[in-house]
């Protein structure tokens, strides 16, 4: 699969996610919506992705690990409040970035193997 379509579907995923994540409980909390944020970004920044420019796709990594990073306190709330709908949207939202890093990370591991052959003629 390419790269710009996990990051597309991991960018939907999270702004539905999220948007769920806020509606669904009766004090729906503001910072349920960081990661339809960080999804919108990532969507935004997706055409760049697909282009292969570096600067771009360096981004949406950086974001994709941001993301990853600021779930674990989300999930570790869910997991204290025994919330199995909360703990699976986090979870998903989570498998979800650390798929779309793995694969940004392969990108980038590559593109540097590629820089370093010299030219072939």
């Amino acid at each position: 699969m390419k790269l710009h379509i996990i990051s597309m579907i991991h960018g939907i995923l999270l702004m539905i996610l999220g948007i769920w994540s806020h509606l669904w409980p009766e004090s729906p909390s503001p910072t349920a919506l960081i990661p339809v944020i960080f999804g919108a970004f990532i969507l935004v920044l997706n055409k760049g992705v697909r282009n292969y420019r570096k600067g771009i796709s360096n981004t949406v990594m950086v974001l994709t690990f941001l993301i990853l990073i600021g779930l674990i306190f989300p999930l570790k709330g869910s997991m204290e409040r025994n919330d199995i709908p909360a703990l699976l949207r986090v979870s998903t939202m989570m498998v979800a970035s650390l798929i779309s890093l793995v694969f940004f990370v392969k990108r980038f591991i590559n593109d540097r193997i590629r820089e370093d052959k010299d030219p072939q003629f």
